[in-house]
């Protein structure tokens, strides 16, 4: 049984279609984005400071509005996802137990929509079988990279979409892509092992 990556359909070529930014100047924002990572990828901190701001990220230069308004699920570029108002109301509910969606604002050229959601995955698992796993020195001389990934199969009925709990990547079981195809939501999955 092979987990999956969410990838954009709208620009396979493309991993990160999004930056966030400060709402306050539209601009991307060291500060911004630690605080977003820290709380959505590393389960660092509380919600407390989305009750203050609003999440706003920006579509990449070459972007379409009409691609981001036809996707689904959009990339971040710190590997937050961000979902649709469609991709919510279709399977939100059955993504309950692993996922927490909070609002979000999606700029794109001169548009703005405001229907999107940002989520923070709450399952984090042992994912990774290391043993099996394929690692590359850092450019730096620090800690290796994860180049191929192995994942352990004995988790894929305990989650639709997990955090591995060292890396913090991000997978998806077979049941969630059953999910999206069922409702002919507009998200792409790359295959694992």
């Amino acid at each position: 049984m092979a987990y999956h990556y969410l990838t954009s359909p709208t620009l396979a070529r493309v991993p990160d279609l999004l930056d966030f930014v400060s709402a306050r100047t539209g601009e991307p924002s060291p500060g911004t984005s630690h605080r977003l990572t820290a709380y959505f990828v590393h389960d660092s901190g509380d919600d407390g400071f989305l009750r203050h701001t609003n999440v706003v990220a920006r579509a990449q230069r070459g972007l379409s509005a009409r691609l981001v308004r036809n996707a689904d699920y959009l990339a971040a570029s710190v590997r937050i996802p961000i979902f649709s108002a469609a991709f919510v109301a279709a399977i939100g509910s059955e993504l309950d137990r692993d996922l927490e969606f909070h609002r979000c604002v999606v700029r794109c050229q001169s548009e703005e929509y405001d229907d999107y959601s940002v989520a923070r995955v709450k399952t984090v698992l042992p994912l990774i079988d290391e043993a099996r796993s394929r690692q590359r020195p850092s450019a730096g001389g620090g800690s290796p990279i994860l180049a191929e990934p192995f994942y352990r199969e004995e988790y894929a009925n305990q989650f639709l979409i997990a955090r591995d709990a060292r890396y913090r990547t991000m997978v998806c079981s077979p049941r969630l892509v059953e999910l999206v195809q069922a409702h002919r939501l507009k998200v792409r999955f790359t295959a694992t092992n």
